[in-house]
């Protein structure tokens, strides 16, 4: 008698590889909305250390401005606290890209698309991304410390601090990973458009 064997069922196209996939759409837009929020937050909370301000989960000041010795100021003007959160936005644009980059390849995933097109422009537009997060936290770093460096000096004069640390060097090593990634999966595209012309 004859034995039926089920057939085999490609791993993209299997229920643990589509809930990874909605794992890491939900987790990079759920990390990326908590961060913008906190970002903000913390230029409301200047000022309010010692009441609601003490509950933030980071700092009130960025982690830049506290490496050259800054203090957050005892209070400051609303129209300063919009030019903080303005300067948030640089860095939040790059990181917002990255994720609406990474949404589109989780949805090509779940549509089985794991060599199309849109994978291999979303994975590239990742590596952008990424790398544009690298730029955009030094030009972050420059504008808040001369901000808070200024402003606490009574608007005399102020600094401009610069620095590379583990974050900048890990976006940047993953941003060139991700456009490598993204010319291996541009081959991949390729191959198996000539596999199903011969098809």
């Amino acid at each position: 008698m004859t034995q039926h064997l089920p057939p085999s069922v490609s791993s993209v196209h299997s229920p643990s590889f589509r809930r990874l996939a909605w794992g890491l759409l939900a987790a990079s837009w759920a990390c990326a909305l908590v961060s913008l929020v906190l970002s903000m937050a913390r230029w409301a909370a200047i000022g309010h250390e010692t009441g609601w301000g003490g509950w933030m989960p980071l700092s009130v000041v960025p982690s830049q401005a506290l490496l050259v010795g800054l203090t957050p100021p005892p209070s400051m003007e609303t129209h300063w606290r919009w030019v903080g959160v303005a300067l948030e936005c640089i860095p939040a644009a790059a990181m917002l890209y990255a994720v609406l980059c990474v949404h589109r390849i989780c949805r090509s995933f779940l549509a089985g698309a794991v060599f199309g097109p849109a994978v291999v422009h979303g994975f590239r537009g990742v590596g952008w991304g990424f790398l544009a997060m690298f730029v955009t936290s030094l030009v972050y770093q420059a504008g808040v410390t001369a901000l808070l460096s200024w402003l606490a000096s009574g608007q005399q004069n102020g600094l401009v601090a610069l620095g590379v640390g583990p974050f900048e060097m890990s976006v940047l090593v993953v941003g060139l990973m991700m456009l490598l990634l993204g010319h291996v999966l541009a081959e991949g595209h390729r191959l198996q458009a000539e596999a199903d012309a011969f098809v």
